[in-house]
């Protein structure tokens, strides 16, 4: 995962990138790894486990700047 790409098929300013303090801990399971997502235009972050990461924006029904990538 790269922060500063668009993912495909996701808003174009929704960001992915793992938690730097689980990249290196063993005991917690890569489903459960936390992954930090956000808008990088509202500055909104939401943290996830791995296994729970939306499919998109949770905002993406009321956000103004809402572009999905093809």
């Amino acid at each position: 995962m790269d922060a500063y790409s668009p993912i495909k098929g996701k808003c174009q300013f929704w960001r992915e990138q793992p938690d730097e303090d689980d990249a290196y801990t063993l005991s917690v399971k890569p489903e459960d790894k936390r992954i930090r997502c956000t808008c990088w235009v509202d500055g909104d972050l939401w943290v996830f486990r791995a296994a729970e990461v939306p499919s998109d924006c949770p905002k993406r029904m009321q956000c103004r700047y809402y572009i999905k990538t093809g």
